[in-house]
């Protein structure tokens, strides 16, 4: 419902499964990256799931009230 309903939650959403999607990709396919650069897409990935999350909490909390 919220990927429908909500751009900032659904371009969030969106942005989380690309950069995932690329870790993985660089992971599997051992590219010579730096340490760093990995370690920052992996915070910048927490920092989104952890938007995703609360906005995914808040949006229940207001549904069960209604």
């Amino acid at each position: 419902e919220l990927t429908v309903q909500n751009e900032k939650f659904r371009t969030l959403f969106d942005e989380y499964n690309r950069l995932t999607d690329e870790i993985e990709r660089l992971e599997e396919a051992d590219v010579p990256v730096s340490d760093f650069t990995i370690e920052e897409m992996k915070k910048k990935r927490v920092r989104l799931k952890d938007r995703v999350y609360h906005m995914v909490i808040g949006y229940q909390a207001g549904r069960d009230t209604i």
